[in-house]
């Protein structure tokens, strides 16, 4: 696989927006802003990146554009999307903010190929402008997945200067050990796991015990799919660093996704106000 002849594929449309030709189907980027958690206003920290399949004019859901493909085909059209989410970005000058891009973990059975893709995807950086520093690989760890060959890949990210982020803890086979193996920068709380954990004091005591590990390994913490002040508050509590959901943006195009550098956030009276209620 080379990344160039990949890149051949990535069609500029109309506002400058570029999407893959992926046979029958299009392959488009949305974009989710990730802010830092304050008292008063939060900073633009990130962007996620996101696969938005199209299908002619009709929007096909990711998980079911994925599941049509398996091994080889799976692997390109992860590297496809990739490489359009970098396009995409390098239309706008991201500056300190990050990039949150995908790494499919059944992909690293290609582990060989995953890692020549990994370094000519640093010369596609640094070719569109961008820095890879500024560039975090997001990984779920997959039933099927190699765990040798994961840890490899990770360890090359590593290596080049990419940072690290565990998706969806707390779902499936979330643990504590893939944390301390994977030496991530970054994890990612399940929305579903943090608002079960919400239900009473018994869970949210066991969820802070968890949070509290997490938090001696060094790793910052980021309470994804947040919706609602009172989710914000107790993200807070959990002295969580970073935040994302529809509470602060939702999916949108890159332009708008970067466009607002700072969000307001409730202030104490507001929690106080919750607290009495």
């Amino acid at each position: 696989m080379r990344l160039d002849q990949l890149t051949t594929r990535i069609v500029e449309l109309d506002g400058g927006h570029r999407t893959f030709d992926f046979g029958t189907f299009q392959l488009h980027s949305a974009f989710q802003p990730i802010y830092e958690i304050s008292r008063s206003s939060g900073a633009l920290y990130g962007v996620e990146a996101l696969a938005r399949p199209m299908l002619g004019a009709q929007s096909v859901e990711p998980p079911a554009f994925f599941a049509r493909l398996e091994g080889w085909d799976r692997f390109i059209a992860d590297w496809a999307c990739l490489c359009v989410h970098l396009a995409n970005a390098a239309a706008w000058q991201l500056g300190e903010t990050r990039l949150f891009v995908n790494l499919n973990p059944h992909s690293c059975s290609y582990r060989d190929q995953m890692i020549t893709g990994i370094e000519q995807y640093c010369d596609l950086i640094a070719d569109y402008g961008l820095r890879r520093d500024k560039v975090v690989f997001e990984i779920t760890e997959g039933a099927d997945c190699p765990r040798s060959d994961l840890l490899a890949v990770v360890e090359k990210l590593r290596a080049l200067g990419f940072g690290i982020a565990i998706d969806d803890f707390g779902r499936g086979k979330s643990d504590l050990l893939r944390v301390i193996e994977l030496r991530p920068d970054i994890v990612k709380i399940d929305a579903g796991w943090f608002r079960k954990m919400m239900e009473n004091e018994a869970s949210q005591q066991f969820a802070h015990s968890i949070i509290q590990k997490l938090h001696g390994l060094g790793t910052h913490l980021l309470f994804e799919s947040v919706e609602t002040p009172r989710e914000l508050h107790w993200a807070r509590d959990c002295a969580g660093s970073l935040i994302q959901g529809w509470l602060f943006g939702k999916a949108t195009n890159m332009g708008e996704a970067a466009s607002r550098k700072s969000v307001k956030m409730p202030d104490e009276d507001t929690r106080r106000a919750r607290n009495r209620a």
